[in-house]
């Protein structure tokens, strides 16, 4: 995981904008290991690249990354799994390989076209005069684009902003240039291979489209080989990401890997998988986030005190009811939370299930003055997303990946070393997870289901990853999506409908029954029938006061 910060300004041009004096201190955040800095010109221009680094491939190196031959350079956020469907070897850093193999090729996107992993650049071609800038296919770092004019006048290109109302997400659709000499800009985009025009240029995207198949006669169950092969392209993405983590800097022995925990279906088929990844020597924290929700614990404590009120229906004699007993004190913000009721549920079943593994299941509890002191910043790094449910989900994310809580059981502070978080984002997209596709299944069959699905399809590098990956990263830490591994997208685009979602259980049972399926084969039977629940709810991160504002609509725009 890197910060990137880079300029390029007409040499007789002041910066941007003023405000951009707080993105260092952003960048580093990202980055703590190490940030440097290098200027240089080309054509009457500045070039200004500046980069910090959180060191978990291979030896610390330092970047930007110059080619001392050439005067090309690359600043790289991401992860390079695999180079030409091989995998980089542990102990490797990929970032020196990407840059292998930008000058090892005539032009960047026959280089970027073989890299499977998340990533975000901007690459300097010295030799060509053209700085090259985008995101993977998937969206899955974020990289912003402040400019006033035309990239002649100035233009500022970063992995975050700083509050300042003109920066843009650069689209995850190709890899977009200027040319410094000859003023030229375009993009090179992706594409599906069947859609690719020989006389354009373009990279392939590595997953077909959505398979439109409707098996006839299909029910999915536990022996199906959709199952299978689910765990099989999984638990392989799960492999990857978990395989080689270094030790977090410090003394001592420390945890390597966390988990964004709210106890649901996804995240706990990861941690479930994680168990069949690493050694049993190796603790895993699972993190959950909890907020004290003044609406909730206000009407909640009113009906405590209704309840506590309420003249007695029974005989003289007889034993109360529950609803009459007395409650005393006011009610716990925290463990009313769904997330947390359901987390600790799951966290119990994963210790019958994981034998000899060490889970440490972490409550983050964020009381309602925390939140308020943060709510600013979490509002400067989402931005450009501005709504009241980003800013809900941006700030379960936020106080998830600060990793700073209690070890259950018991009141221990507790703040996790991991720097690697694995989320289960991508499953309901993927596999038919929200309500609206039990909807449409329930209207219009699965012809109403595919339309939905290729909706989430054609979407998903458009979504909100680069919001998530802001707030995440603002903390030092990396988030890994096992789900949206290029082979498991390719797998679930082109699997059937059935042989992902089942037959009327997309309705019952809210979807991704193949999931489910592979959750009761690996022993998680209490997991496989749990509710799709969105952070913010299950957090209670939304719609936090009472009165007015706790009816706002997730549309509304940020006040």
């Amino acid at each position: 995981m890197c910060g990137i910060l880079f300029s390029v300004t007409p040499t007789t041009s002041s910066p941007l904008h003023s405000t951009s004096t707080s993105l260092p201190d952003l960048i580093s955040r990202r980055g703590p290991d190490t940030t440097n800095t290098h200027v240089t010109t080309f054509a009457n221009y500045t070039l200004t690249f500046t980069s910090s680094v959180l060191s978990l491939r291979g030896k610390l190196t330092p970047q930007p990354l110059i080619d001392p031959v050439s005067g090309s350079v690359l600043c790289w956020n991401g992860e390079a799994w695999r180079v030409n469907s091989s995998l980089v070897p542990a102990g490797v850093n990929d970032g020196e390989e990407v840059l292998k193999l930008l000058l090892s090729v005539e032009t960047p996107e026959m280089a970027f076209a073989g890299i499977a992993g998340p990533w975000a650049c901007v690459f300097f071609d010295a030799v060509r005069g053209r700085v090259w800038f985008g995101r993977d296919c998937l969206g899955r770092r974020s990289l912003l684009e402040l400019r006033e004019g035309g990239w002649e006048d100035g233009v500022t290109i970063a992995s975050v902003g700083d509050g300042y109302k003109g920066w843009k997400e650069v689209e995850a659709e190709g890899l977009r240039y200027f040319g410094l000499q000859s003023g030229e800009e375009g993009v090179v985009p992706f594409l599906h291979r069947e859609d690719r025009d020989g006389g354009q240029v373009s990279m392939e995207l590595p997953f077909p489209k959505l398979s439109r198949i409707i098996e006839p006669g299909g029910c999915l169950n536990m022996g199906s080989p959709e199952v299978g092969k689910l765990k099989e392209v999984l638990l392989e993405s799960v492999r990857i990401r978990v395989g080689d983590i270094p030790e977090p800097p410090g003394p001592g022995k420390k945890v390597r890997l966390a988990i964004l925990f709210s106890g649901g279906l996804d995240c706990s088929v990861i941690a479930r998988l994680v168990h069949e990844c690493l050694p049993l020597d190796e603790s895993v924290d699972l993190l959950n986030v909890a907020f004290e929700n003044k609406r909730v614990v206000e009407a909640r404590n009113k009906a405590n005190e209704a309840s506590r009120c309420k003249p007695r229906t029974q005989p003289p004699g007889a034993a109360a009811t529950p609803e009459e007993l007395p409650q005393e004190g006011d009610v716990d913000p925290y463990s009313i939370c769904p997330d947390r009721i359901t987390g600790l549920a799951t966290y119990a079943e994963l210790q019958k299930v994981c034998p000899g593994r060490l889970w440490n299941f972490i409550q983050i509890n964020v009381a309602y003055p925390d939140l308020l002191s943060h709510r600013q910043s979490v509002i400067n790094l989402i931005h450009p997303h501005n709504t009241e449910m980003d800013l809900s989900i941006g700030v379960a994310f936020y106080f998830a990946s600060r990793g700073t809580g209690y070890h259950f059981p018991g009141d221990q502070p507790y703040s996790t070393p991991a720097r690697i978080l694995l989320s289960g984002l991508g499953a309901d997209e993927l596999l038919g997870g929200y309500a609206r596709h039990g909807t449409a299944f329930r209207l219009r069959s699965y012809a109403g289901l595919l339309e939905e699905l290729q909706l989430d399809v054609g979407r998903l590098g458009k979504r909100n990853l680069g919001r998530d990956d802001r707030v995440l990263a603002h903390w030092g830490r990396e988030a890994r999506y096992p789900f949206l591994d290029e082979d498991v997208v390719a797998w679930c685009l082109g699997t059937g409908v059935i042989g992902k979602c089942g037959g009327s259980e997309v309705e019952v049972m809210g979807g991704k029954r193949v999931l489910r399926l592979l959750a009761r084969t690996l022993g998680m039977q209490e997991v496989a029938g749990e509710k799709k629940r969105a952070v913010q709810f299950g957090s209670r991160s939304a719609r936090m006061e009472a009165g007015e504002k706790g009816r706002a609509r997730g549309t509304a725009v940020v006040s």
